[in-house]
């Protein structure tokens, strides 16, 4: 009997550590962003984002950016994108019509398959024409 107790000990602890040693979904707001002018009035900020889901990784995962400036803040509306499995950088608006070139403060939310996997907060970015 105790002879099992080791060996079931012996499976968890190494169920765990191989848990523990997979790659952890990541996210990261970069710091320059771009006004999206369209007929000569602002729409948005266009903003990049370097995402990993991990492994193993989803088909797609869901991105929400906010963007404040100011008082004013706009979001994505939580953009869905495929998933490449691996470390890939995507592009989303972040709608507003208020929005101009400047220092502003981004947010973002990563979802992978079901769970909120990544969240950064408070970045501070610059808005370029």
């Amino acid at each position: 009997m105790p002879h099992r107790i080791v060996l079931v000990g012996t499976i968890v602890v190494f169920a765990l550590s191989t848990v523990l040693l997979a790659d952890p979904p990541t996210l990261s707001i970069q710091q320059q962003a771009t006004l999206d002018i369209f007929q000569g009035f602002p729409t948005g900020v266009i903003v990049s984002v370097t995402v990993d889901c991990g492994d193993p990784a989803p088909t797609e995962f869901q991105l929400e950016v906010a963007v404040r400036q100011g008082d004013l803040a706009g979001t994505n509306f939580g953009e869905f994108f495929a998933a490449t499995g691996g470390r890939q950088v995507v592009t989303t608006e972040v709608f507003g019509p208020f929005f101009a070139a400047g220092d502003a403060i981004a947010s973002a939310t990563l979802v992978c398959g079901p769970l909120t996997e990544g969240i950064e907060l408070g970045t501070r970015i610059k808005v370029t024409e």
